[in-house]
């Protein structure tokens, strides 16, 4: 696709080899970025994240590495410390609210006998040798077709440049099979040109107009797709935990010392509780992105289906009914599910249930479906089959909806010292007011009974 081609482009326009330099100041250009964003995310808390999140808002994302960098940091803090999925929700919320187009897109502009049309490309880079100067873009593209013409070459690679440092890239052209890119001076009415050897995407990858193509350029590179694609990439990640089993059970440990074989099963354990975290860390995150409203609900439907083995519709897209014609749910035992499914969901509905039952946004289906996927749980909690750790838990998830989703205890949630000090005010406030109402109602009850005695 484009985006494939893009990384290509970016390896030099007219640069007879490889810029050594040049590649080393951009790695380490990205090196410093990376270290930027990883001190921002160190420090974030409840109490320090409207100061960093604005920091980490404001750096400049001058190509798709950047976007992935932040993205990626992001999502491996989510995973490490899912307590404060919650927060991380709601910096996403913020960059990609801040970030509605990307400054490394770019449209290229398509002249032919079938008229103008534009496609785009990613991480296109500046070059370092032009051709030019000229009094115009028009002039540019006649000394290109010109040299082509005269000379024979098919790549322009022997069209002689010079070296111009500061030109800004003003406009790109799809011509004569190549990708034409125009400068022009900051402080002078010159224009100069490189030319890259470069196969154009078919008509139907083509827009009507620069800005239709950028629109759907911004669609597919969207902070908010590429962080869902990170999801569910790690969301359909099967058996991991298995994975984890058979690695350690595949090291030989007929040689290790006693000492060793508690290291190896203690390594294991670690390996399993890591494993285990992110899984639910990542669960836990897609439900507070989706309370964000950054996800729809059709994303959780199609999570809590997966998790429980089940579909909705059949392999051509139609839609399964019951006897009465219903939208129901079947069992699928192509999709495997264990009791980390089981965990994940009770986690995902804990957090998401009572959003996703009450969202005015909500597709009408999920008004058949969520029955049904409590209609499985029931029976769940009851199947004396599955481990006891599991009816527990779907029981509770199943008690949390009874009491409208809100916890019987207190859950342990990250806030600010501001938000401490007025939950101690709250509490203090509290327990003074039981405990004058135990003051008075002990001096009543017991000079009632008192009295009661006497008559």
């Amino acid at each position: 696709g484009l985006g494939q081609r893009v990384l290509q482009i970016g390896q030099g326009g007219l640069k007879r080899a490889d810029n050594k330099w040049s590649k080393e100041k951009k790695e380490d250009a990205l090196s410093k970025t990376k270290l930027a964003i990883m001190a921002i995310l160190n420090k974030m808390t409840p109490q320090t994240f409207d100061k960093l999140s604005k920091q980490l808002v404001e750096i400049e994302v001058e190509s798709s590495e950047v976007l992935d960098m932040i993205i990626t940091s992001i999502f491996e803090k989510v995973l490490g410390e899912p307590h404060f999925s919650e927060l991380y929700a709601s910096l996403c919320l913020a960059i990609s609210d801040h970030n509605a187009t990307w400054p490394f897109i770019k449209t290229i502009k398509v002249v032919n006998d079938k008229g103008t049309k534009y496609f785009w490309l990613q991480d296109i880079e500046k070059d370092e040798e032009f051709v030019g100067p000229f009094a115009d873009k028009l002039a540019c593209l006649d000394k290109f077709t010109t040299f082509r013409s005269a000379s024979g070459d098919t790549d322009a690679s022997s069209i002689p440049t010079v070296s111009k440092p500061g030109l800004n890239l003003i406009e790109l052209v799809y011509h004569d099979e190549h990708l034409i890119k125009m400068y022009q001076g900051p402080d002078d009415d010159q224009f100069y040109f490189s030319a890259l050897p470069f196969e154009a995407p078919l008509e139907d990858g083509l827009f009507e107009s620069e800005d239709a193509a950028l629109k759907e350029a911004h669609r597919r590179v969207s902070f908010k797709r590429l962080l869902l694609n990170k999801c569910q990439e790690e969301f359909e990640k099967n058996n991991v935990l298995e994975e984890v089993e058979k690695q350690f059970a595949a090291v030989d440990t007929k040689s290790m010392s006693e000492r060793e074989m508690d290291a190896h099963k203690e390594d294991k354990e670690m390996a399993l509780i890591k494993t285990k975290k992110r899984m639910l860390g990542n669960i836990t995150f897609i439900g507070e992105l989706y309370k964000k409203q950054m996800l729809r609900d059709r994303i959780m439907h199609f999570c809590i289906m997966r998790l429980l083995g089940l579909v909705s519709m059949d392999a051509e897209g139609q839609l399964y009914t019951d006897g009465s014609g219903q939208p129901t749910l079947l069992k699928d035992d192509t999709i495997e599910t264990d009791d980390e499914s089981t965990e994940s969901l009770c986690k995902l509905i804990a957090t998401i249930g009572r959003q996703l039952e009450s969202d005015p946004r909500a597709m009408k289906l999920g008004s058949f479906y969520i029955p049904q996927y409590f209609g499985v749980l029931e029976r769940l909690s009851k199947d004396r089959t599955q481990p006891s750790r599991i009816r527990f838990m779907v029981t509770d998830l199943l008690e949390l909806r009874d009491n409208d989703y809100v916890p019987r205890r207190k859950q342990d949630k990250a806030m600010t010292k501001e938000q401490i000090r007025q939950q101690a005010e709250i509490d203090y406030n509290v327990a003074q007011q039981q405990a004058m109402g135990n003051a008075n109602q002990g001096g009543g009850g017991r000079g009632g009974g008192k009295g009661g005695g006497k008559g």
